[in-house]
């Protein structure tokens, strides 16, 4: 019986190795980290310092992992946080390292590692500290719903008492997220404004919610009434109510989400307990929208690609459009494609298939000089860049 020869053993084994991980998604592969680790050698016991060596080099590891994904603004901001909850912890984020290389230097031991980091779990745990806010440059939420309460027959006057709001707001709010304040927003939007936004203007919606500052609006309608009278014998009535709502992101104004949830009470006062139903309804509906945003900035944070809009005005003539597309699409890391929506009056709407932050691009097309104009960017938020060519004389 021939032997397999070595060459021909490597050789599938690669290939078994490469069908066997061929299937895990990136979000899920672990990065391989290396780090140096030091632990003082006391009473010339080097069998511990060796340990604490690993240990130190370990948590550099985890740190190193945790700055790929969260700014140097935030690591400072949120230290005491990072370091009890992730750094204290690397046992359950690092799968597996190999010692590099060892020995005693002096009075310390160093012990320099190769980890491979899982990020699944250490991205899950991010977010369960409300860092994620952060990540995305803690963007602010405005919240507007046209809520009615009405009696049995519907012929009872209606009357809005803000319950949706507040409960969304509310929840929002203690769950880390910045909420535009709702007087403010009231006192300054006219009631057409708002129908528009109400009825399902997207456009009208990202618009106002910019002027305050905000990246996500919350639009939608809640509805109670009741049921069918008073309940037999007493003097309660059965309420239910129903709430529709979107989300909208005010840079692109892309709707992200649409939700609708319903709620139900027993009262003896129809408004109260109309309200009660509202609430019930919201608190249900706030969970579910919060759970699509931080779905959807997940995959924005960490590592996979999103649409990025640039918006270029000023343009005299089409060939300069073409070499920023030339430029986007060859030199500017991170751009898996570049989309062209419109060209009209100088004006033009790219849609990039971009993995990175919006200031990056900025930052860029600032910096670059192309040949008889540059470009200055006008307004940089987390998924829009406006910028304007200028002619250089």
């Amino acid at each position: 019986m021939r032997s397999f020869p070595a060459r021909g053993i490597l050789i599938l084994t690669c290939i078994l190795s490469s069908l066997l991980f061929a299937g895990i998604p990136d979000s899920y592969a672990g990065e391989t980290i290396g780090a140096d680790g030091f632990a003082a050698i006391i009473g010339g016991n080097t069998a511990a310092a060796r340990d604490k060596a690993i240990d130190d080099a370990l948590r550099k590891a985890v740190e190193q992992a945790v700055g790929t994904v969260v700014s140097s603004d935030s690591m400072s901001e949120n230290y005491k946080v990072i370091h009890d909850k992730i750094l204290a912890q690397t046992a359950g984020y690092v799968e597996r390292y190999k010692v590099i290389s060892e020995g005693p230097q002096g009075d310390l031991y160093k012990v320099t590692i190769q980890a491979e980091v899982g990020k699944a779990n250490l991205m899950d745990d991010l977010r369960a500290l409300g860092l994620l806010q952060a990540l995305k440059e803690k963007p602010k939420v405005m919240v507007i719903i046209d809520e009615k309460v009405g009696g049995m027959y519907g012929t009872t006057g209606w009357e809005g008492v803000g319950q949706a709001e507040s409960t969304i707001m509310e929840k929002f709010i203690g769950a880390g997220f910045t909420v535009v304040d709702p007087a403010t927003v009231k006192a300054n939007i006219t009631r057409d404004k708002a129908l528009r936004m109400l009825e399902g203007d997207s456009a009208a919606a990202a618009a106002e919610g910019l002027k305050y500052g905000a990246q996500i609006v919350i639009t939608g309608k809640a509805f109670s009434k009741n049921a069918g009278g008073k309940l037999y014998g007493t003097k309660l009535q059965s309420l239910q109510a129903t709430l529709q709502a979107r989300v909208i992101r005010t840079d692109t104004a892309r709707v992200i989400s649409s939700r609708s949830a319903t709620g139900a009470q027993v009262h003896i006062d129809e408004l109260q307990g109309g309200a009660l139903a509202i609430k019930e309804a919201s608190e249900k509906l706030a969970d579910d929208l919060m759970q699509d945003i931080i779905r959807q900035w997940s995959g924005e944070v960490y590592g996979r690609s999103q649409e990025m809009v640039v918006m270029i005005s000023g343009l005299v003539s089409y060939r300069h459009l073409a070499a920023i597309k030339r430029f986007l699409e060859k030199e500017m890391q991170g751009v898996r494609a570049v989309n062209q929506r419109s060209f009209t009056g100088g004006a033009a709407e790219l849609s990039l298939d971009y993995g990175g932050k919006s200031s990056n691009i900025a930052d860029e097309l600032a910096a670059r000089r192309f040949s008889g104009f540059r470009l200055e960017p006008t307004n940089v938020t987390p998924n829009r860049v406006d910028i304007k060519a200028i002619l250089e004389r």
